[in-house]
């Protein structure tokens, strides 16, 4: 069973997909550690190539490559995509993300969902 922890990066399988959906084998940032006792599921965004085009969207976090992330290149975490995969998809982990980078994906999950983070809880 794996342990996994807001802000890792981890290699997870995404097949099979549909539409517009990314896929394939990819890193993804972990948003929730999961519920290990009773669904094994996370709350994830996936991380792709950054493309210039999307400087500005808010939809999309430039993260560049580090030793702690353990990302090869400049990349995009597509907040729009969001999704809870199964704990048997998470093949590798390759790092996490900084604590600034961690807080401005959560700011576009919250602006996607339309959530004000002002009002948010933690809930234990």
């Amino acid at each position: 069973m794996k342990t996994l922890k807001r802000g890792e990066l981890w290699y997870v399988s995404l097949d099979p997909t549909l539409g517009d959906e990314l896929f394939k084998t990819r890193p993804v940032v972990v948003l929730n550690p999961g519920h290990d006792l009773h669904l094994r599921l996370s709350v994830v965004v996936p991380v792709t190539g950054w493309r210039p085009g999307w400087q500005g969207n808010p939809f999309f976090v430039k993260i560049e490559p580090a030793p702690t992330n353990g990302l090869e290149k400049t990349s995009a975490v597509d907040c729009f995509q969001i999704r809870s995969l199964s704990h048997r998809r998470f093949k590798r982990q390759s790092g996490h993300v900084s604590g600034t980078d961690l807080d401005r994906i959560l700011s576009a999950v919250a602006l996607i969902l339309d959530i004000d983070s002002a009002h948010c809880e933690t809930v234990v």
